[in-house]
């Protein structure tokens, strides 16, 4: 079964393609884009489970220089 989650990245003024560039280097990320409103960037991911979610936020994605903070939605399968 495969678990899906978005990712709201806040980041740094300016830091958007340096940010989308980095992500899209992470298997596990499906699609990313720039967005307006709350948040600069949108990420799809889709992993194995609950766990390597987990893992690319907290140790990828908000490692990533000027990453502010990041939300996430889970779906439900």
């Amino acid at each position: 079964m495969v678990e899906t989650a978005y990712v709201m990245i806040n980041c740094e003024m300016g830091a958007e393609g340096t940010i989308v560039e980095g992500v899209k280097s992470f298997d596990s990320v499906k699609e990313v884009s720039g967005v307006f409103g709350n948040y600069d960037i949108i990420v799809k991911l889709e992993c194995s489970d609950i766990d390597e979610i987990r893992d690319i936020i907290a140790k990828k994605i908000r490692h990533l220089s000027q990453v502010k903070c990041t939300t996430t939605l889970m779906c439900a399968n």
